[in-house]
């Protein structure tokens, strides 16, 4: 319509007439391109904070998944050093006789830390990491993936480290395990446990591989400990940007 009546200006040397609807005309496109603008703004705005909610959620999904190891892990080495104290000392009163098995039992079962990286692959796959506006944010995040990939490397390691000293314990008792037996639930008795004491207790190489998985599953506990404390630092800074 605007250029049927242009065209007819033209015809007619109306100028201004031309003029005014040139100015119409212009002012039309840049409008709608300004509405257009402020459309994809909203949306990006929408997205990000949609992100930074999903963000949030994985980082307390992966705290409380860690501190979950953690705990784990902790009882295992504790009870591995009560399973090197009751060697060395060559005694074992029977109320430590159920944790020495269990602890026998869970030797070098070590679990890392748990990042949920479900929505941040998501917006760095589709090249939507750009919506967190935040640049300190944005390398904190690709930081911690970083350092989530070293410290899984890490324990992968640590596994592999502890492997011929777990192979040598075991190789000296036998678990009755069953279905029933659970790993997290009780664990294992001292009845279900097969082993000549007195011979472990005076097996040099028996205490060595002991002591050698029980240090390393503390430095599994020390490296989850780091990534937990980072986990913690970013729902931080995550919080902090996504506050109104």
């Amino acid at each position: 319509m605007i250029f049927r009546r242009l065209a007819q200006h033209l015809r007619e040397q109306n100028w201004t007439a031309i003029f005014i609807e040139f100015v119409l005309l212009v002012l039309g496109v840049f409008l709608g391109i300004q509405v257009a603008n402020w459309n994809s703004d909203a949306i990006d705005r929408r997205e990000a904070s949609e992100a930074l909610q999903r963000l949030k959620e994985d980082l307390h999904l992966s705290i409380e998944l860690t501190q979950s190891n953690a705990e784990f892990m902790t009882e295992n080495a504790r009870d591995a050093d009560l399973v090197l104290e009751r060697l060395r000392a060559c005694t074992l009163p029977d109320a430590d006789r159920d944790r020495f098995a269990n602890g026998l039992y869970r030797l070098g079962k070590i679990m890392p830390a748990r990042l949920v990286r479900t929505t941040f692959d998501e917006l760095r796959d589709s090249g939507k990491l750009r919506l967190i506006g935040n640049a300190e944010l944005r390398r904190a995040l690709s930081e911690t993936v970083r350092r989530q990939d070293s410290h899984e490397s890490v324990s992968k390691l640590i596994s592999t480290r502890m492997d011929p000293h777990i192979a040598y314990a075991d190789a000296n008792v036998i678990f009755a395990v069953d279905a029933t037996t659970g790993d997290h639930a009780g664990g294992l008795a001292w009845s279900r446990l097969d082993i000549d004491f007195d011979a472990a207790c005076k097996d040099r190489r028996f205490q060595t591989a002991v002591g050698a998985v029980r240090n390393y599953t503390y430095d599994a506990l020390t490296d989850s400990g780091r990534m937990l404390k980072r986990y913690e630092e970013l729902l931080a800074m995550i919080e902090k940007e996504g506050a109104p």
